[in-house]
């Protein structure tokens, strides 16, 4: 799989109707305890997705972005779970993060990769991983399926803030990726989640 996350794909993105009311990298840092609860749903139609989570990596000198974790789930349709807890007190602050991901209609060849720990470079396409680098992350990528000349990927994404004192709230965002043929057809990441917790950023 390593050979496929070696370039990027050209992209078109598109964001539909959304509702963003407080993003999750903002609420890990709010002053009181906070649980973040996300579910993304990606669909590809005509491309292979794949859920990856571990410490998201920037090559000091080439700038390519890389994920030192494993494969969790690979299919045409991959949902992500995911949930950050954060607990402050006056002397410390503790951040516990649960994921799940399950793919369906997955490639064989692929789907025997999942929970191998290794390092996969990516390309970022349209999503700023520069906020993440440092960080353990949770990945979607995509990638266009031989013989295809193009695919569509939905992005839906649902987060709910639940703060110890105050209202919970939530986001509610789709977004739709257009990907152009590739050679060989590489991966790009289409959704990117911080799971808290720090990580060798080089």
């Amino acid at each position: 799989m390593n050979e496929q996350l070696r370039k990027g794909i050209p992209m078109k993105l598109t964001i539909y109707g959304a509702v963003v009311l407080l993003a999750v990298g903002t609420t890990l840092s709010a002053a009181q305890d906070t649980t973040v609860k996300s579910r993304t749903k990606i669909e590809g139609d005509e491309a292979q997705v794949v859920s990856m989570t571990g410490c998201l990596r920037q090559d000091a000198q080439t700038g390519a972005y890389m994920l030192v974790g494993s494969v969790d789930a690979v299919g045409e349709k991959v949902t992500n779970d995911a949930k950050a807890k954060v607990d402050r007190d006056k002397h410390d602050t503790t951040v516990t993060a649960e994921t799940r991901a399950k793919g369906d209609n997955g490639d064989k060849r692929d789907q025997a990769a999942a929970g191998v720990m290794s390092t996969y470079v990516l390309a970022p396409g349209s999503v700023n991983l520069t906020p993440h680098v440092g960080q353990r992350v949770q990945v979607a990528a995509a990638t266009v399926k031989p013989g295809h000349k193009d695919a569509d990927v939905t992005v839906k994404d649902e987060t709910k803030v639940d703060p110890e004192h105050g209202r919970d709230r939530t986001s509610r965002e789709k977004t739709k990726v257009e990907i152009d043929r590739a050679p060989l057809g590489q991966y790009t990441v289409v959704s990117v989640k911080p799971l808290g917790g720090s990580c060798a950023a080089h």
